[in-house]
């Protein structure tokens, strides 16, 4: 028997499935959505199709458009990990609509936008950390992009909420204490998770100092 797979190429194995399965859910959902929206699928909903399956295929469009630029700038497209957790926060607020989760529990929609803006703010953070690197940038230009990322997107959903109730009559979008809060959400589940992003690097920065000191 030959040597086995080294570490490298089980990594690149493992990247590589996870944006199978990414891709695949992704592709799944997107289409579900669309046949529901012709009315081949009757499954019912909290607000629209049309809603969700626009949302969809922007979200999984700029991770796709991403992706392709990383790999032409840098060398690498995003990893199979990042592209799972955009993957996850798209069926988060797919499912609670399809699932009337949206309906049926309060917390859920607060949920939903603090996960959904660390999602976020993790896909970016990847980006920007990339862009640090090449430039030698501090860390902190890679978490404030991830915060003012997580806030762009954050209101861009809700202008299309906003827009999918002012052309379908939805009532997605809430009142305005409901879209300030959402907001807030997006920003806070960015916030701690480049907190935790930032001990992490910071903690390995100082493990590495003290064992160049020890040797």
């Amino acid at each position: 028997m030959g040597p086995g797979p080294t570490i490298n190429q089980m990594a690149g194995l493992i990247n590589k499935t996870l944006k199978i399965i990414s891709r695949t859910a992704i592709a799944g959902l997107i289409v579900f959505e669309l046949l529901n929206e012709a009315g081949i699928l009757l499954f019912s909903l909290d607000f629209t199709w049309l809603g969700l399956s626009i949302t969809a295929i922007f979200c999984w469009s700029v991770i796709e458009i991403i992706s392709g630029l990383l790999k032409k700038s840098y060398g690498a497209p995003l990893a199979g990990w990042t592209m799972l957790v955009a993957a996850g926060a798209v069926y988060m607020d797919a499912l609670g609509d399809i699932l009337h989760f949206y309906g049926r529990f309060g917390w859920y929609d607060q949920f939903a936008h603090f996960a959904g803006g660390a999602a976020v703010a993790i896909l970016t953070f990847d980006v920007a950390w990339r862009l640090a690197q090449k430039h030698k940038m501090p860390l902190w230009f890679s978490s404030f992009s991830a915060i003012a990322a997580t806030a762009l997107f954050g209101a861009l959903y809700e202008i299309e909420e906003y827009l999918e109730d002012y052309f379908t009559g939805s009532h997605r979008l809430g009142d305005g204490p409901d879209t300030a809060n959402d907001l807030m959400l997006d920003i806070i589940g960015a916030v701690v998770i480049i907190a935790l992003i930032s001990i992490t690097f910071s903690s390995i920065k100082k493990f590495k100092q003290q064992s160049h000191q020890n040797f």
